[in-house]
């Protein structure tokens, strides 16, 4: 699988609105006059789709409006480096994308600065950062639910290798409330004890470091390039040119050696909670 960021993100998006219509792939290959097997590849994103195919498969699906028009403008561009996309605060454009890169990938590494990582937050921060960030309320459990959902691959038989970075200025930030905060704090404690998980703070004498110019994800694949995921407020991107990704890769080689040991992050952490509740 070499496809690119954006090939694989538009046939991520192609099989949930498929999976999201009632049709099943056979059907969508037939009246395109396509293999399942082909089908299958486009949304593996293993395939490059022409645009007049994407449309002709919107059209089955019933697929209208802006949301035809950005996924044809995907297609225009499958080939290029990178996945740029604006959009309103909150919920990210390109969310199908990056929940089918997480289902994927067998590492994932990031580096977090501002919050605590969604794979380890509980409902009640994520619902706290949620608000204070803007969403509106009737939207919020809905989130909150997609990302208690995105947490499965941490737990599943083959479940992929996590590994943070978390600067400590984020476990002292109490979000939610002492209650909440001492309760994700000790959550994240928990999830640092599976083998496939590994939390490390970067400690506040740590003053420079490069990780300073901010958060991202790193997601590694089997048989793909690996990925990196920029999120900002009205600014999401994948990027996974070989350089580009590189150079975020060695961002994380300088953490591990200025960050502390997993065995002394989890006391720590603790130690925190402890405060919180004291």
């Amino acid at each position: 699988m070499n496809g690119s960021a954006r090939a694989r993100g538009l046939g991520a998006e192609l099989r949930q609105l498929r999976n999201d219509s009632g049709y099943k792939q056979e059907d969508v290959a037939k009246r395109l006059g396509l293999s399942k097997a082909t089908m299958s590849r486009i949304e593996n994103g293993t395939k490059a789709v022409t645009e007049a195919d994407v449309s002709a498969i919107l059209a089955i699906l019933g697929v209208t409006g802006e949301n035809r028009e950005r996924l044809l403008k995907l297609a225009r561009e499958q080939d290029q480096p990178g996945w740029w996309e604006t959009g309103v605060p909150g919920l990210p454009k390109q969310l199908t994308g990056l929940l089918e890169f997480e289902r994927d990938a067998n590492q994932i590494r990031c580096l977090d600065m501002i919050v605590i990582n969604g794979l380890l937050q509980t409902s009640d921060y994520a619902r706290a950062v949620m608000l204070g960030s803007g969403v509106e309320p009737a939207d919020v459990e809905a989130r909150v639910a997609i990302r208690l959902g995105r947490q499965e691959i941490l737990a599943k038989s083959n479940a992929v290798g996590f590994h943070t970075f978390v600067d400590a200025g984020v476990f002292r930030r109490v979000v939610g409330g002492p209650q909440v905060m001492a309760e994700q704090l000790r959550h994240v404690v928990k999830m640092a004890r599976r083998r496939n998980v590994t939390v490390q703070v970067i400690p506040d004498d740590a003053a420079t470091h490069p990780g300073l110019e901010g958060s991202f994800v790193l997601l590694d694949f089997p048989k793909s390039r690996s990925i990196v995921h920029l999120e900002q407020r009205r600014l999401g991107a994948f990027l996974d040119e070989p350089p580009d990704v590189a150079d975020y890769a060695n961002v994380l080689d300088t953490l591990q050696r200025v960050a502390m040991s997993p065995a002394d992050s989890a006391k720590l952490i603790t130690a925190w909670a402890d405060d919180l509740e004291g």
